[in-house]
């Protein structure tokens, strides 16, 4: 049987096709970290089976530079992709599609209280290793996620990868922003909530931070002592029939200090 031929690819669409199959590679199971330093564990011959990619032309897309060997580019050009994309997000479709639930059973406006629950409840198990996300094998983005930032940000200063940690903050900016124009904008629109004046558009910037460092380390406390159930709710659902979680009962406690409310709710 004659071998099926393989589409003729560009050295830039290889590399773009070997990048998307590095980092499913890395979200499934391909990461070291060290005390001093991160480590991906995919390769440029794994890559080429994964994304169907000749082993030759793979070699020669990603060529031989002043400091580097293809492996090392390859690896390079995943670690800087996951960093600069951030492939998941606080609230994503999943923080829309509770609202837009929350919104057809109450059969007219909720309340803002329930509002905030339901869509703070979304962007926690979106974007945590619990919950619904967890068992559709998504779990392992946000430990990951950590742990490359973190490693990288624990380097000595003398020692840091110049790059890398370009990377992470661009990264980092690049995430908070498309949060804040996204999700912290309309959301305070829908609650009716304003920036404290003293604040400005700074408050939506602070309110992304707190909210990521919240999401992010109740997470992850989640993952290591699940015995504490901090995705159950800690206080029963109230009449609007949404329950308060320790995420919750956190940010809505934190959108005072940033915001003012346009009514009394």
């Amino acid at each position: 049987m004659a071998r099926k031929s393989r589409p003729r690819r560009s050295a830039e669409q290889t590399r773009a096709e070997m990048v998307e199959a590095g980092l499913r590679m890395l979200q499934e199971h391909g990461l070291t970290i060290g005390l001093d330093n991160v480590t991906i564990e995919v390769t440029i011959e794994a890559a080429c089976i994964e994304a169907d990619v000749p082993r030759s032309s793979s070699h020669s897309a990603w060529g031989i530079d002043d400091d580097f060997m293809p492996q090392e580019n390859f690896r390079r050009a995943v670690l800087k992709a996951w960093l600069l994309d951030r492939r998941g997000s606080m609230f994503a479709d999943a923080a829309q599609e509770a609202l837009e639930q929350l919104y057809a059973r109450a059969g007219g406006d909720p309340s803002k209280s329930a509002i905030v629950r339901a869509a703070i409840q979304a962007a926690f198990f979106e974007s945590s290793n619990t919950g619904d996300r967890a068992e559709r094998g998504g779990g392992d983005f946000a430990s990951t996620d950590m742990a490359i930032r973190f490693a990288i940000a624990s380097q000595p200063l003398e020692d840091r990868d110049g790059d890398l940690v370009s990377w992470l903050e661009d990264g980092e900016r690049s995430h908070r922003d498309d949060r804040v124009a996204d999700s912290y904008k309309p959301f305070a629109e829908l609650v009716g909530l304003t920036p404290k004046p003293e604040l400005g558009e700074k408050a939506y910037v602070l309110m992304a931070i707190a909210v990521a460092s919240l999401v992010e380390g109740i997470g992850l406390r989640q993952s290591i002592l699940p015995e504490l159930g901090l995705d159950q709710p800690i206080s029963p659902a109230v009449d609007d029939g949404v329950p308060t979680l320790m995420i919750g009962a956190c940010v809505e406690a934190l959108l005072p200090v940033f915001f003012d409310s346009k009514d009394n709710d």
